[in-house]
């Protein structure tokens, strides 16, 4: 173990875990802390050993509403330096599938309970489950074009994110607070020297987000 000193400290990390980290917080900022729930996501890559039936059947991309895989997608080729892309006809093809593990609600919960429901039902579910429903769910959509699950997927990769994406605000279950009194920004206030950026302190969860933390958090160091 190592102890590092510093005049002052940028934490960019998962907002409900700064707690544990600073229990000498206010209870008031950690309640508004450990307000954001983060998104469970399944990502799942599947390598086909030929492409032919789904290019067979035209689009790149499927919104499949109401499937275990609401979306499906060729993954973008790459070409790079002296690497071209040569993914063509009976060549190999990757698939990218997306599954968001939350139940359906009782009409009682709110999206922060859902996600909490759906990090449960992530952790529980077997790998063979998912390679179940990647085999249906492909059948019945190329089947018709020739693709036959057992032949034609060489593998299956399922990585899942408990703690996927920062928790995004919903009018259907949040409330409209007054700039500056949302959970997120009264729970990023700086903590003695420790300045918080992530995307949860910004309550979006993309890139852009994330560096606007940044800049935010730099910017209050005196």
């Amino acid at each position: 173990a190592h102890t590092v000193r510093g005049k002052d400290c940028i934490l960019a990390g998962y907002n409900a875990m700064i707690p544990y980290l600073c229990p000498e917080l206010p209870e008031d900022q950690k309640e508004h802390l450990a307000y954001q729930v983060k998104i469970p996501l399944v990502m799942t890559n599947v390598l086909l050993r030929s492409g032919v039936a789904v290019d067979a059947s035209g689009p790149a991309q499927y919104q499949c509403p109401g499937s275990f895989f609401p979306f499906v997608t060729k993954a973008p080729p790459v070409s790079l330096g002296g690497y071209q892309d040569r993914s063509h006809g009976e060549d190999p093809m990757v698939l990218w599938m997306a599954h968001a593990p939350a139940p359906r609600s009782d009409g009682t919960q709110s999206a922060r309970d859902l996600y909490r429901l759906g990090r449960h039902r992530l952790y529980a579910t077997p790998f063979a489950t998912y390679e179940e429903e990647v085999k249906k769910q492909l059948t019945g959509m190329f089947g018709a074009k020739g693709f036959d699950a057992e032949r034609d997927i060489a593998a299956i990769t399922v990585n899942r994110w408990a703690h996927g994406y920062s928790y995004e605000y919903l009018q259907l279950h949040d409330p409209e607070w007054e700039e500056g009194q949302a959970p997120h920004e009264l729970g990023r206030k700086p903590i003695g020297r420790i300045h918080i950026a992530n995307s949860d302190s910004e309550a979006s969860a993309y890139l852009h987000s994330a560096i606007d933390a940044a800049a935010r958090a730099v910017g209050e160091i005196e």
